[in-house]
């Protein structure tokens, strides 16, 4: 296979932007999915948007292994439109996974606090009340 061909760049290049748009569409379904507290669903959406983006990477191999092995791959703007568009998806789902997990843990940090103000509330209202008794007897 020669690369040369434009019309088989072009065909590489769409490849390429299929699979990114499919990888950053599930990523920001994933951004959806965590705004909703969905958690789980984010994080299988994330996968979905991984598997995506690894196909987009395995079509961008092989320009590169074509490249390395003497081929002429043929340079247009539709194919650096297409890596352009493969790196800002790529982006996407490492930023979006990195804001899961900051959600998962401001969600732990928000329950861990409530159930230390809960905590702190029976503290006070039994100190309250045993105060009340020791009174009263004494």
């Amino acid at each position: 296979m020669t690369l040369a061909n434009n019309t088989e760049t072009q065909d590489i290049a769409m490849t390429l932007i299929a699979y990114s748009g499919e990888g950053r569409t599930l990523a920001f379904n994933a951004l959806d999915a965590m705004h909703r507290d969905a958690f789980s669903e984010s994080k299988m959406l994330l996968k979905q948007s991984s598997e995506a983006l690894g196909k987009a990477h395995d079509v961008q191999t092989q320009l590169l292994v074509a490249e390395a092995n003497g081929q002429q791959v043929s340079i247009d703007i539709l194919l650096i439109h297409a890596q352009d568009h493969f790196m800002t998806s790529l982006l996407a789902n490492e930023l979006i996974a990195e804001m899961l997990k900051m959600s998962q843990k401001f969600e732990r940090m928000s329950i861990y606090e409530s159930n230390q103000r809960v905590i702190s509330l029976c503290g006070r209202y039994v100190n309250q009340h045993l105060n009340e008794k020791v009174t009263a007897v004494s």
